[in-house]
């Protein structure tokens, strides 16, 4: 590892320990649910990242690095950039809390447990913005390769031999795409939980008010919020098993794609529709069963278009997508304190990645 990347890893430790931080901040205050939820946010963040370093620098079974030119660079970049800016951000909405003497805007308080459905359907089609890892996986991702390569054939020769002694093109061309995905996810990682530090730990001059709308009353104080977890499980899953290539990827996208679709249609038919009452949940079987057959079909749907890039078996067409559906089933008829934003991605993934190598 270069410098760079010893100091890109290690603001990711950073973040981690402070989430584990935070996580006994709330036992202390006596948020066991935030406690719970926290500390599986640490745990799988740190764990995530140490097994890739292990697997990277003590093993063979892979030669993807978790992060090298120039998307170090960029990193790196983007976090000395992104720091003053957020305390530009920061400042003014100090600023703006004083001359407005510290009222609150309304904005910062959801006083019920269950949101109004207008922001569930906000929050739930907020997660398709994952979709866009699907897209620089398989689409994107070669486009802005080619872009690289245009460029970095105009710089001096150092540059572009460095590039393409990284990123051979004539071998394996997902291999780019990792190391972009890394990047960008963990770019947005960065951003986020910097920021949701800010909201927990200040909440009077957290920037980002209006985003409250979506939490939900248990979210509001020493809980990351839903869209931390969301990263933090695509964060993890994509250092863990992007490395693996091609069914690395293929299983991310896959298990991404059937935990938006089932989360998103389980909640939104469950309030809808639903009548039958999961013990004393606010979930109910409508929405369980809903959200598992959405899960299987757009399982199916994205093997379907994946198809040129990995072909599975008739076994495993049907069989991942089936065995997917019932860990989001099982998942969510449990009901778990761990936001699912997190334990669908991390949980789905890891099952159907092991399950790919027997039935693929």
């Amino acid at each position: 590892m270069n410098i760079l990347s010893i100091i890109i890893v290690s603001a990711f430790y950073t973040y981690g320990l402070m989430i584990l931080c935070i996580a006994f901040l709330a036992k202390k205050k006596g948020e066991k649910g935030a406690y719970q939820n926290n500390i599986v946010n640490a745990i799988i963040l740190i764990l995530a990242i140490t097994i890739n370093l292990i697997i990277v620098n003590f093993s063979h079974l892979s030669a993807i690095d978790f992060i090298i030119f120039p998307f170090d660079l960029f990193m790196i970049t983007f976090i000395i950039l992104f720091l003053p800016f957020s305390y530009f951000l920061i400042s003014r909405e100090r600023k703006r809390v004083k001359l407005s003497k510290g009222l609150e805007t309304g904005s910062e308080k959801q006083v019920m447990d269950q949101l109004p459905l207008k922001y569930e359907i906000y929050r739930k089609l907020s997660h398709l913005v994952v979709l866009a890892i699907i897209f620089f996986y398989f689409t994107l991702g070669f486009l802005v390769q080619h872009f690289f390569i245009y460029v970095f054939q105009l710089l001096p020769e150092f540059f572009s031999e460095l590039f393409f002694s990284v990123y051979n093109i004539e071998g394996d061309k997902m291999i780019f795409t990792q190391y972009l995905v890394v990047s960008l996810v963990g770019i947005s990682l960065i951003s986020l939980l910097t920021v949701d530090f800010v909201r927990i730990f200040k909440p009077n001059i957290y920037p980002l008010k209006p985003v409250n709308r979506i939490l939900r009353k248990k979210e509001l104080h020493m809980r990351l919020g839903p869209h931390i977890s969301m990263s933090i499980g695509c964060f993890s899953i994509i250092i863990l098993y992007g490395l693996f290539q091609p069914i690395g990827p293929l299983i991310i996208c896959i298990s991404m794609t059937m935990a938006i679709f089932g989360d998103i249609n389980s909640n939104l038919i469950g309030r809808v529709l639903g009548k039958k009452k999961i013990r004393k949940t606010n979930k109910t079987y409508e929405g369980l069963i809903a959200g598992m057959i959405t899960a299987f079909i757009s399982g199916i749907i994205i093997l379907i278009l994946l198809r040129e890039f990995f072909i599975t078996s008739l076994l495993g067409f049907f069989i991942i997508p089936i065995i997917g559906a019932l860990i989001i089933g099982f998942l969510d008829y449990l009901d778990l304190e761990i936001d699912d934003n997190l334990s669908y991605n991390f949980v789905l993934s890891t099952v159907l990645f092991f399950v790919s190598f027997i039935i693929i």
